[in-house]
This record gives structure tokens, C-alpha cells and sequence, in this order.
């Protein structure tokens, strides 16, 4: 195969960025959409070798329509599928290390980080599950870190959807460190099974090596029928919740509540670092690593303006002047099908979007916009569902800019960027400070999604908050569900 390998007229392959049993990962450039992407080149495994070319395009079809039940930030997105002399699966393209490759290069994570990298795995393999998918090959290597702190689960190349699984006699699917005793001795896929093999995972990561780790697949195999793994060493408090991970008995076994209230018991929120102090290492290592991915994927492509006088900026500060008051609404939770980091819920509002927003906020309006505020008053999400777009996306900020500053809305006001935000039909994105007694930080995203249509989110936080705040603004970006 070339280096410039074109798909379907649209896809330009130029390097394999991974391999494994069930195929190869290529780089990719979406011609149509300008931008990166995924490519997953599928290889028949083993016990598929003889199978014809129909029936390794139904595998990955199943694997396709497995992940693409998920939407989730914590999930890694697929794109498209495409057919040549052999099966293609194009996917959300996230530059970022996998958990293995960290613990090999940087060594074993501390028992905190272990738990807060638990609890976003587990929120993807409850958004997985929900929809009746499960994953059956969770483990390190099979999981993302990106540098905004995002944890990516990708890789559904053995997933099932429960209500239509199937079980593969004589096998053993998936790295025998971390396949469940029980889809080792009989070839069972449940949701029980991602969840001991979720706790095989924080093992790794917290131990630097498998619980059952072995020089051979038949050593790992009898050690795991024992079903007494390796000693730990650097768990500490993690030991417990990995133990009723790995409980041999899938009826006794933690279930994801527990596992879930466990975890956060011991993934303390993460401490801002003193004045000279490093991140955590981890942090350190993706910044530099790992360029950054949106959640959310598309292009900045532009689009037509409306006819008629464009509409007037969305609200910059009106959220900030208006404020909570006796109208002032508490969130109602929507089952969006998809679970969310402790402290969030889904919201959704009459103005016909839904929306992750942190527990406790108040939501309340100001003008066109829907607001919501934190309890103690110094950060501030806007939501505006009805945004006219501009041929230039990024023309809707350079004239709430200008407004803003010619209204002396803006004292000592230092532009960060107006750049392009790849998501659906363009986007762009307007970040600043501004002094009004303290320093204050702003963020603001718009995107089109329609000729006509688009939406503006804005999050307003300190200026020493927004290192903290980035990663939530982003969790709101990848959450957000029009009419």
C-alpha cells in the first residue's frame, strides 16, 4: 500500500499510526471536510482466516454500528465505513498516547490519577452499555489520553451488542491479562465482563503490569482460573475497588454504581498547582505529546450568509449583568442515553436543546440567551440556540469585538484568538480577558450546523480559574444537542 492511498475518492491514507489483531490504524486526511481522521484498515484475526470477503464486511459493519451507537466525549467517534478489496472503518482522529504507552514510558500512575482515569473509563463503558454495546477488549492500550485530559475508550473491534451477541467457543478473545475468567472458560460476553476488565486496567496502571501477568498466554490463562491476581504493591486505597473488580464471580462482582462510588471516594478533585509547581505528570507529558482534539468533529467550511440585515451579536455580558434571579430555575435531568462525569447532569430546555451542565447551577435568561450560574457566583455557561450564521464564522465575534470595545464593555481587554473551530457545518471560536475588579476570562464558541442555523456557547470564569475550567467548557461543547 502507497503513502498516498486514496478511499473512496475522498479518504488520503499516509501513515499507520497503530496495528493489533483485528487491523491497522492509518492517518488520514477527509478530503470533503478538510480534516484529519482515522482510518481503521481491517485484518481478518485468526479465527476469521478463512472467512469470505461478505463476512469480514459484516464484522465490520458490526464493530461500525457498535460505536456508532455511542455518543459520548469519553468515546472515540465513527465517521464512516468504506468497502475496497477489504473493509474500512474511518473514525474520529484523537493524537494522543494510550494509557499503555504512558505507563511503559513514564511509569505506573498514583492511586488518584488511577481513579480519576477509572472513573471517565467507566463513563464510556456506562454509555456503551446503556445502548446495549459491549466493548470486550478494555484494557490500556485500547484506551486515549488526550491533553485536555479527555479519556478516549476507541477500538470496537470485538464489541457486541447485547441484545444480538455472540460467543466464540475454544477462544479467547481480547489480551488474556484482561479478559473476564468466565469469557476465558466459556466465551461469555456480558457487561459483567467489562467491568472485570476495567479493574485489570486500573491494575495495570496503578502496578505498571497485568494481575495476571505471566510470560505465557497458557500461564496467564491457569493463574486467572485461580482467580488470585499479583500482589499489589502501589494500589493503596485503589486495592479495594480493583479487588471487587476482579471478584471470579461475575454475580458478586462491583457493578458500575459501586465501582463508581468507590472510585470517587479516592479521585480527589485535582488541586490547581502552587505558584512554580508542575501538573501532574501525566498533564505535563499529553501537553506535549498530543496536540489538541476537539470533542466534537466536522469542518470550518463556510456557509452561505441568509439574505436580509444579519441579526445583532449573541449577548456577550448580558448573563453577567443579569443574573439569577427569583425566576430562577433548577436544572431538570434528561435521560440522554449517555453518562456523564460525577458533579454533571444532562439538562433539557424548553428552548429546544439539551445540554451537559454542572450540578447545582442555576439557569435563568437574558435576552435570547439561556444562562446558568455556579452557586458561588463567578462562573457563567450561556447557551444561544438561535444564532444567525455569517459566511465567515468567525465575523460574528470580530463584530461583537468591535461593539463591545466601542461600548467600553471591554476594560482592559487583551485578545487570546478568533480562530476556527472544526465542527459541523464551521465554527469559530473568540477567547479573551477582560478586567471588571478581578481578571476575567472568556470563551466563546459558535457553530453552524444549518444554512441559517447556529448556536453559541460561552463560558466566563477568573482568569486564574480557566486552566480548571477549559476541560468542563469542552465537556459542554461535546454534550450540546439541538432541536
Amino acid at each position: 500500500m502507497t503513502a498516498e492511498t486514496v478511499l473512496a475518492e475522498r479518504y488520503v491514507l499516509d501513515r499507520v499510526v497503530g496495528a493489533g489483531g483485528m487491523g491497522r490504524v492509518w492517518h488520514g486526511r477527509d478530503l470533503v471536510l478538510g480534516r484529519d481522521v482515522a482510518v481503521k484498515e481491517m485484518v481478518a484475526p485468526v479465527w476469521l482466516a478463512g472467512a469470505s470477503a461478505d463476512e469480514r464486511w459484516a464484522r465490520t459493519l458490526r464493530e461500525a454500528r457498535a460505536a456508532s451507537r455511542l455518543r459520548h466525549p469519553n468515546v472515540v467517534a465513527v465517521l464512516d465505513v468504506v468497502r475496497t478489496d477489504r473493509p474500512w472503518i474511518v473514525m474520529e482522529y484523537v493524537p494522543a498516547p494510550s494509557l499503555h504507552d504512558l505507563v511503559a514510558e513514564q511509569g505506573p500512575f498514583d492511586p488518584t490519577e488511577t481513579a480519576r482515569l477509572g472513573l471517565e473509563i467507566l463513563a464510556a463503558l456506562t454509555a456503551a452499555h446503556r445502548a446495549g454495546v459491549i466493548h470486550r477488549d478494555v484494557k490500556p492500550q485500547n484506551i486515549l489520553l488526550a491533553d485536555d485530559g479527555r479519556v478516549v475508550l476507541t477500538d470496537f473491534g470485538l464489541a457486541v451488542v447485547a441484545d444480538g451477541g455472540v460467543t466464540v467457543p475454544d477462544q479467547v478473545l481480547g489480551s488474556p491479562d484482561f479478559v473476564a475468567p468466565e469469557s476465558a472458560r466459556r466465551g461469555v460476553s456480558t457487561v459483567e465482563c467489562d467491568l472485570w476488565s476495567l479493574g485489570a486496567t486500573l491494575y495495570a496502571l496503578v502496578e505498571g503490569t497485568g494481575p495476571f501477568h505471566r510470560s505465557t498466554v497458557v500461564a496467564t490463562l491457569t493463574a486467572l482460573a485461580v482467580g488470585q491476581p499479583d500482589p499489589m504493591r502501589r494500589a493503596g486505597p485503589l486495592a479495594p475497588v480493583i479487588l471487587r473488580l476482579l471478584e471470579r464471580d461475575p454475580a458478586r462482582r462491583a457493578g458500575a454504581d459501586e465501582a463508581r462510588r468507590l472510585l470517587e471516594t479516592i479521585a480527589e478533585p485535582e488541586p490547581e498547582p502552587a505558584p512554580g509547581r508542575r501538573r501532574p505528570r501525566w498533564r505535563t507529558v499529553l501537553a506535549a505529546t498530543a496536540a489538541l482534539t476537539l470533542a466534537f468533529a466536522g469542518t470550518a467550511a463556510a456557509v452561505a450568509l441568509p439574505s436580509g440585515a444579519p441579526d445583532p451579536p449573541p449577548p456577550v455580558h448580558a448573563c453577567l449583568a443579569a443574573g439569577p434571579g427569583p425566576t430562577a430555575m433548577a436544572l431538570a435531568a434528561a435521560d440522554s442515553g449517555s453518562a456523564l462525569p460525577a458533579g454533571w447532569r444532562w439538562h433539557t430546555d424548553d428552548a429546544g436543546f439539551t445540554v451537559a451542565v454542572p450540578t447545582g447551577w442555576a439557569r435563568f435568561t437574558a435576552g435570547a440567551a439561556v444562562c446558568f450560574r455556579d452557586p458561588g457566583g463567578t462562573r457563567t455557561l450561556t447557551v444561544d440556540p438561535t444564532v444567525t450564521p455569517t459566511a465567515d464564522p468567525a465575523d460574528l465575534w470580530r463584530r461583537a469585538e468591535t461593539d463591545l470595545r466601542a461600548a467600553g464593555s471591554l476594560p482592559g481587554y487583551t485578545l487570546t484568538a478568533i480562530s476556527p473551530v472544526p465542527a459541523a457545518e464551521g465554527g469559530a471560536a473568540w477567547e479573551y480577558t477582560w478586567d471588571a475588579g478581578t481578571r476575567r476570562h472568556a470563551r466563546r464558541i459558535a457553530v453552524t450546523t444549518a444554512p441559517g442555523r447556529a448556536y453559541a456557547l460561552s463560558w466566563f470564569t477568573d482568569d486564574a480559574a480557566w486552566p480548571a475550567d477549559a476541560p468542563r467548557l469542552r465537556l459542554v461543547a461535546s454534550s450540546y444537542r439541538g432541536a
